[in-house]
């Protein structure tokens, strides 16, 4: 997948330099497998006259023979000035079919900005906006953030399948119920055989509880309150997925209140007798 960097200069003291943020893209891309193309620059020095950094990639964009692309970003302040023309500039770069991605970690630039606006004075009108708007793009079965690891986000925002992390789904899923492999010893497995997650890491019993959780590998679109049924091919039968619920739910309930309470009580004990007699 192709990548294009944009950056944004901060007075001094108040953020990285450029060069930091250039040289952490290129490390970025090559932990995530992206090609690094281009880059962009809103600098402190820049000629009004001329088109800013943020004009220069919205022509990239534009241009019918760039392919799909993923813009990176340190971070979501970087995206603009304040929280409406960070909005603005959101919705222009995925209008145009690129994706986003933070530096920082952030998964769904999305909610944090809603998140934002929550917290503001004068946000809610313009959040409720932006929550309609993103409605609207997940009626459509339009991807929002960052898609399900067994995906990617096609060219027309729709989910696609990445063959190889397909596979390690569909295994997931078979040793949980065919196999009856519990959800650590799962991890333990995948880690075993050398599987890594998307970011290249372990694989934990958070993540493996989350996909097998999931609805989207029924080839469901869920975002916002919206659902959208078959918007992407599926990687789970309705009848397995609904077996594993049953079987995860089973678990979370099976635990016995008694033994609970008789941990609590050793654990009291313990405590008491290592602060000792109150005085």
């Amino acid at each position: 997948m192709k990548a294009v960097g944009y950056f944004r200069e901060a007075p001094a003291g108040k953020g990285q330099p450029l060069a930091t943020q250039s040289a952490a893209f290129l490390d970025f891309c090559q932990r995530q497998g992206y090609e690094a193309v281009a880059t962009f620059v809103d600098s402190l020095a820049a000629d009004e006259r001329g088109p800013t950094g943020f004009r220069q990639l919205v022509e990239f964009l534009r241009e019918p023979e760039k392919g799909f692309v993923v813009v990176v970003l340190p971070c979501l302040d970087s995206l603009g000035e304040n929280l409406r023309d960070a909005a603005r500039r959101y919705f222009q770069i995925e209008g145009l079919g690129a994706q986003l991605a933070f530096m920082d970690g952030i998964t769904d630039a999305g909610e944090q900005l809603l998140a934002a606006w929550s917290k503001a004075a004068d946000g809610k009108r313009l959040g409720d906006r932006v929550r309609a708007a993103m409605r609207r793009k997940a009626v459509k079965g339009e991807v929002l953030g960052r898609p399900p690891y067994g995906y990617k986000v096609g060219v027309r925002r729709r989910l696609e399948l990445v063959p190889e992390e397909a596979v390690v789904i569909r295994y997931i899923f078979r040793l949980y119920l065919q196999e009856g492999l519990g959800i650590r010893l799962i991890a333990r497995r995948l880690n075993e055989e050398g599987l890594k997650t998307r970011r290249n890491g372990n694989w934990s019993m958070v993540s493996i509880r989350d996909i097998l959780r999931n609805r989207a590998y029924l080839g469901t679109y869920t975002r916002f309150g919206v659902r959208v049924p078959g918007s992407h091919p599926a990687l789970v039968s309705a009848e397995d997925f609904r077996l594993v619920q049953e079987r995860l739910s089973a678990r979370r309930t099976s635990y016995s209140p008694r033994k609970v309470s008789r941990d609590f009580s050793r654990l009291f004990q313990y405590i008491s007798a290592a602060v000792g007699p109150r005085t």
